[in-house]
């Protein structure tokens, strides 16, 4: 079942070569819409079947560095998106409650009436994300509180702030990969460890065993020699000193 988002404008609707570049071509990361104009108003359907907004997701949840991650590699795509199509980027709605997600994805509508400009957008969206992020990660707050003092500067390069972002997580992330990898490796050390414990006393068991018969032989062939008579031939034991 379709479900629907609709943004109106007390404008008259007029149709433009944004609405027809969003409705005949499938925009990577942009929610499909549909423009139109009713009773001297200017409507726009956002189809959000299957998807959450951002809002709603962190209302009882909080961002992890994972989600920062995806949010950032989705903004930049969408952006490189809207630009490969002609489309101005400071139309994309940067409001939590106007992205949305789906199985780890991150979602953008793109409305052809927004008026503020993109950068004081991802400023205002950052200080949302310092609310909502997880205090109990890091790097995950080493990251947001970045975004939020980089896009404080006046004409700043988003490019270049989520492009840099990107790779510290990308290192943050490789330094938790070799932590746990070391972690699995001194396990396995242990265990390899105990594996030749193990084998090193079987050997001196098997050794000590070796050395228990060669001194039993003495005492075998002893026993041999005077093995005891049947019943009515014992003439007596007698021991010699040098057989002992």
């Amino acid at each position: 079942m379709e479900r629907r988002i609709t943004i109106e404008e007390s404008v008259v609707y007029k149709e433009d070569y944004q609405i027809r570049m969003l409705e005949e071509n499938e925009i990577e990361g942009l929610l499909p819409v549909r423009g139109r104009g009713i009773n001297g108003r200017s409507c726009y359907d956002f189809d959000v079947s299957g998807k959450i907004s951002m809002q709603a997701l962190y209302t009882r949840s909080e961002m992890t560095l994972k989600d920062i991650r995806a949010f950032l590699q989705a903004l930049r795509d969408v952006l490189e998106s809207v630009e490969e199509h002609l489309l101005n980027i400071h139309r994309i709605l940067l409001k939590p409650e106007y992205i949305f997600y789906e199985e780890e994805q991150f979602f953008f509508c793109y409305y052809p009436l927004k008026a503020t400009e993109l950068w004081d957008d991802v400023h205002e969206l950052m200080e949302y994300f310092v609310k909502r992020v997880d205090y109990s990660d890091k790097d995950c707050v080493k990251i947001v509180f970045r975004l939020h003092k980089e896009t404080m500067e006046e004409n700043y390069s988003l490019y270049k702030i989520i492009d840099e972002c990107l790779i510290e997580e990308s290192k943050v992330s490789d330094s938790q990969t070799v932590e746990k990898k070391t972690y699995y490796e001194e396990e396995e050390n242990v265990y390899d460890q105990r594996d030749h414990d193990w084998i090193t006393e079987r050997e001196m068991g098997t050794m000590i065993m070796e050395d228990m018969e060669h001194m039993w032989l003495p005492v075998q062939r002893f026993l041999r020699k005077h093995k005891k008579p049947r019943w009515g031939e014992w003439d007596g034991l007698h021991i010699e000193e040098e057989e002992l």
